[in-house]
């Protein structure tokens, strides 16, 4: 009889275990999908973050280059992105025009 109901409790916690594996699975599959659009979210801010950078800096070459003390480095710095913008430009019109 003793074994019989100690075969019960081992069963019976088993059952327990198992539903609590389950329960902690569908939890980790939840927090697995938050983490990698959190993942995302970060990387496209990230990105926004680089590309703000650089409108900023443009920005400010772009209004040194009125004033009478803009540097050579400028010109060129203002003029090297300036060549960049052309070429993406060109490449989406050639992609566009495919």
């Amino acid at each position: 009889m003793k074994l019989e109901k100690k075969l019960e409790s081992v069963l019976e916690k088993a059952k327990k275990i198992k539903e609590q594996y389950h329960k902690l699975q569908s939890k980790n599959e939840t927090l697995e999908k938050e983490l990698r659009e959190v993942k995302q979210l970060l990387h496209t801010e990230q990105r926004q973050t680089v590309e703000l950078r650089d409108t900023i800096k443009i920005i400010k070459l772009a209004q040194n280059i009125g004033s009478a003390n803009a540097s050579e480095t400028d010109v060129t710095e203002l003029k090297r992105k300036l060549n960049e913008y052309i070429k993406e430009i060109d490449l989406c019109i050639t992609m566009l025009n495919d």
